[in-house]
């Protein structure tokens, strides 16, 4: 890596495990269920309303976090976000009673999103140049996978250690410590290493930039058409991770796997998160980010149309992992390029929460109907068809993705060529 972003991979590899550490705590319930549910002494539908409490807060925070991320300083907004989440974090450890437990996880619906994922994409974009914006993120996403992945098996391990050693309450005593002590000392490393860009632009759009969050600005982005199209490419790749973990109780149903296999498939996507991420990132800044949204719109596509017509027999199970993996790298590979593709589309660093308005209510709208889809193809139709229709359906959305990537390429060929020219003029310099 050359140029701007090599200079600031320390800074980078703190925002990528602070990326993956702040939502631990909103999430390690449903990896110690049952010990969660006893320690806090919750019944089934109580666990369930305590993410609800929190899908609801990030819902709204999607609504407000980039209002949030324009209008105040980004090392403030990601610093005081982490150390909140931590602070809460720490409350659990009085083990309170279940309307306590609502708030808190209210309260980081807020602290994770509203004050904190706007900010840290502003932020990875601030620390490369326009024509490293693809490896910025791929490296980012990639990142925050393999930061998962060492933290998952270091945490289970210290919890399996103390539960042998004392009991289950005190082994998850020890795992909310550890994420609460994570999340603040990330806060403080943000506060002292993160540098807020400079603001250097000239053109109309960049110059009132300046005046932080301005109503003016979102109604110029709103009227743009790449907003909407890179709205359209967040929206329909982003199904497809809403819907992945489905491929799971398919391959159990119709191919006979294992629980050990379909186990495993859930797990496996993390592994092919950092080959697609990383994949996507190198090759983005080479190819250009919107050829490598093709590319990964083409494979997606192939991957979920072999899955539709592969017999369901016991002797592809084989076959079937290799489309499974085609399908994980391509998902990650365009989960990569959500906000990396900014850049072709001229938006300045210093807008990017204004822009990320309209984006993140359109795009992660998924979360929200791709479950309702899912649960009515698997109700309406008995078996594995109901499987295959929702794989249609999503094998639809990818094709919609890739004719709106091909529409992006027309609308932003001057400023492609105009990142192309200064890539040539970085190398021979």
């Amino acid at each position: 890596m050359k140029g701007k972003l090599r200079k600031n991979i320390p800074t980078l590899i703190i925002l990528i495990i602070a990326g993956e550490m702040i939502y631990t705590l909103p999430y390690f319930r449903n990896y110690y269920y049952d010990v969660f549910l006893n320690a806090f002494q919750l019944t089934n539908t109580q666990m369930g309303t305590l993410g609800s409490a929190y899908g609801v807060c990030c819902l709204i925070s999607y609504i407000f976090g980039g209002y949030v991320a324009d209008r105040w300083k980004t090392k403030h907004l990601l610093s005081i976000s982490l150390f909140a989440t931590g602070i809460l974090g720490f409350t659990l450890l009085l083990y309170p009673p279940y309307p306590v437990l609502l708030l808190i996880y209210a309260a980081w619906g807020i602290t994770s999103i509203m004050t904190f994922w706007v900010a840290l994409i502003k932020a990875v974009r601030s620390l490369a140049s326009e024509n490293e914006q693809g490896k910025a993120f791929g490296f980012f996403e990639g990142g925050r996978g393999a930061a998962k992945i060492i933290e998952s098996a270091l945490v289970l391990g210290l919890f399996a250690f103390l539960t042998k050693q004392l009991s289950d309450k005190l082994a998850l005593t020890s795992v909310i410590i550890f994420y609460s002590v994570m999340c603040i000392l990330l806060g403080f490393m943000i506060m002292l290493l993160y540098k807020e860009p400079g603001n250097n632009n000239s053109d109309e759009l960049k110059e009132k930039s300046n005046k932080k969050f301005d109503w003016a600005i979102l109604l110029r982005i709103l009227k743009m058409p790449t907003t909407w199209l890179a709205a359209i490419l967040i929206l329909t790749s982003y199904a497809m991770i809403n819907s992945f973990y489905y491929i799971t109780p398919y391959a159990t149903s119709a191919f006979g796997a294992s629980t050990i296999i379909a186990a495993a498939l859930g797990y496996f996507s993390q592994y092919c998160r950092p080959i697609g991420s990383f994949g996507s990132g190198i090759i983005g800044d080479r190819i250009g980010i919107s050829n490598m949204v093709i590319i990964g719109y083409c494979v997606l596509a192939i991957g979920l149309a072999a899955l539709i017509v592969l017999p369901g027999k016991p002797s592809f199970i084989l076959l079937l992992l290799v489309f499974i993996a085609i399908i994980y790298i391509s998902m990650y590979a365009l989960q990569a390029t959500h906000f990396a593709i900014l850049v072709e589309g001229d938006y300045p660093v210093e807008i990017t929460g204004t822009v990320a308005m309209p984006l993140m209510i359109i795009g992660y709208s998924g979360e929200i109907f791709m479950p309702i889809v899912a649960g009515a193809c698997l109700d309406h139709w008995s078996g594995t068809d109901g499987y295959k229709v929702l794989f249609s359906i999503l094998l639809g959305l990818t094709i919609v993705g890739l004719i709106t990537a091909i529409i992006w390429q027309r609308v932003t060929k001057e400023k492609r060529k105009a990142i192309v020219l200064q890539k040539r003029e970085m190398i021979a310099s």
